[in-house]
């Protein structure tokens, strides 16, 4: 998730985690490999995850959504026109996706399109084929809402 967040010009990222030391943990660890050493990466707790004037994008790369729950974040995280997006998915809005509205993200997304688009790749890595990924992402989303 780092590396396409990078590529994509974000100035800064900040990894959180209920345990502060694994956020900084890893967050050094990205530091020290080089990758993108325009992108500034920090981890912290949950706690002081919020920053003034908000985040443009806030990640939910929790397990909490197999529960039906939301990680307990602090307010103030998103910035005006910031997105809030959740790695998992499901037939409704996750309980992620809808703390980050009540917050005031103005976009939310699920994981559902990440899903399909990591197989179509596998699917190009494998059989040198690139298969568009729309009609897939539509067929799961309308059996999602069928409940099947």
């Amino acid at each position: 998730m780092l590396q396409p967040l990078a590529e994509a010009g974000c100035a800064r990222i900040h990894i959180v985690n209920r345990t502060a030391s694994k956020a900084e943990e890893l967050a050094a660890s990205w530091r020290d490999s080089g990758v993108s050493p325009q992108t500034a990466v920090t981890g912290g707790s949950l706690a002081d995850a919020a920053t003034p004037g908000g985040w443009n994008l806030v990640v939910n790369a929790t397990a909490s959504g197999l529960q039906n729950a939301a990680p307990d974040l602090p307010p103030g995280l998103y910035a005006p026109g910031a997105a809030g997006y959740d790695m998992m998915y499901g037939a409704q809005p996750t309980a992620f996706m809808k703390q980050a509205e009540a917050d005031g993200a103005a976009l939310t997304a699920d994981g559902l399109g990440m899903l399909v688009g990591q197989a179509a790749e596998s699917f190009y890595i494998w059989h040198g084929l690139r298969p568009d990924p729309a009609p897939v992402l539509a067929a799961l989303r309308e059996a999602l809402q069928a409940g099947q």
